[in-house]
């Protein structure tokens, strides 16, 4: 058993496996796709993990469900601690912890980035991690990518949805296609096309409720591509 985990109940069994990610309640259960206080209220016994929920713990971080589920192991190597929990794994190095060679863990921003009308700036956002399948940001670094929720409907077209977890390379800024943006102190996930003179920008949007938008002159000034989208994490 660690330290100040008991690892005797379900409800202490889960909440190790975020121990040994080393993520904030927030950022697990955001990477389990449920909601903060249905993970919270599994860590403290209030209730059993889902279906969906067990199934993802497999999948992402190699879980062991027989394991969680009734404290019993096939072998001592199917769930390693990392030997220092106040250390968080680093972005290609925390799938050695997860004993999940496919996994890379990712910075991920509190912010909201609105597929709508635009969600303010935070100036202090906590930044934590998640883990992500490699293959979603390949041949990317996992630490060259950030992440951050979105919020609202504008672009469904492509298959973004309220609450999905955008993938985004900050170092790349170039090009037409879906990035996320920022004018003035909103942040956003629109499709831009840029014009050849670099007069104006197109600020499209992947739902039909939600009219085009072009930025010219002052509004330029305070318009920045913060980076592409590289991919996005589905919550159901």
């Amino acid at each position: 058993m660690k330290k100040g985990i008991d690892t005797e109940t379900l409800a202490g069994r889960y909440a190790s496996v975020r121990f040994a990610a080393a993520l904030t309640k927030k950022a697990f259960a955001e990477s389990l796709g449920v909601h903060p206080v249905v993970s919270g209220d599994i860590e403290l016994g209030k209730r059993e993990p889902s279906r969906d929920v067990l199934v993802r713990l497999a999948s992402v971080y190699g879980v062991d469900i027989n394991w969680l589920l009734t404290g019993k192991r096939v072998s001592d190597s199917d769930f390693p601690f990392p030997s220092d929990p106040g250390n968080p794994p680093s972005a290609d190095t925390g799938p050695a912890a997860l004993g999940n060679e496919e996994t890379v863990f990712v910075p991920f921003v509190d912010l909201e980035a609105a597929a709508g009308a635009g969600a303010e700036i935070a100036d202090w956002a906590e930044v934590s991690t998640i883990p992500v399948p490699r293959s979603f940001v390949a041949p990317r670094k996992g630490e060259r990518i950030r992440a951050v929720s979105v919020r609202g409907d504008s672009m469904t077209g492509i298959g973004l949805d309220d609450g999905d977890i955008v993938l985004f390379a900050p170092e790349e800024r170039s090009g037409d296609g879906v990035h996320v943006i920022s004018i003035g102190r909103s942040l956003l996930v629109k499709r831009i096309h840029f014009d050849p003179a670099g007069r104006r920008v197109r600020v499209i949007s992947e739902n039909p409720r939600y009219p085009e938008r072009t930025l010219e002159g002052p509004e330029l000034e305070e318009f920045r591509v913060e980076g592409r989208v590289v991919g996005w994490l589905h919550r159901y």
